[in-house]
């Protein structure tokens, strides 16, 4: 009973102590206009910008401080074995400092059904309904139906359209922003 006690009260001791050290992290909010924000970006977050200078930056954000990200930039290549196949590898990780003014354009996250967007689906089912359309009509010796072959390809065709509109990243601007929020002190 003493032993349980004293573990009590060690770990009462001990607890709020661990709750004092913990710090939070400064954080960068993407907003769109003034009141909407779309995505909040802390230490230990991944993100994927370009920069103004065009150089595409993907990696884990490090720490957020005075306006600026560091970010862990992981230099993967491909590793060849001695069968002659090959595995990614990660070379070397390095950091790299931007201000949030670098920061041009943020690539979107991953949406549901964006292979419905984009356009792929619609490629994808044209194409392969021509070439069956084909395959079968030169095996079976029947003639190929232009109007079929119209209607796949202009299936194909606004797929491609979807594809040339949808776009993959949130150009920073006017309607578009990044907020630096300070938490630390």
């Amino acid at each position: 009973m003493k032993l349980l006690k004293q573990s009590i009260f060690l770990f009462l001791l001990f607890f709020p102590c661990g709750q004092l050290l913990a710090q939070g992290s400064d954080m960068v909010v993407l907003k769109k206009g003034p009141e909407r924000t779309l995505k909040t970006y802390l230490s230990g977050s991944q993100i994927h910008f370009v920069t103004i200078a065009g150089t595409e930056v993907q990696g884990m954000i490090r720490k957020i401080q005075k306006d600026s990200l560091y970010i862990n930039i992981y230099d993967e290549r491909a590793a060849y074995t001695i069968w002659g196949t090959s595995f990614w590898d990660t070379v070397s990780v390095g950091l790299s400092r931007y201000h949030i003014k670098e920061v041009r354009e943020i690539f979107k996250p991953r949406e549901k059904f964006s292979f419905i967007k984009n356009g792929l689906i619609f490629m994808m089912g044209g194409s392969a309904y021509a070439i069956l359309h084909s395959v079968n009509a030169l095996y079976l010796k029947q003639p190929i139906i232009p109007s079929t072959m119209a209607i796949s390809g202009a299936v194909a065709l606004t797929g491609f359209a979807l594809g040339r509109i949808h776009k993959k990243t949130i150009t920073l601007g006017n309607k578009y922003y990044l907020q630096y929020i300070p938490v630390t002190k």
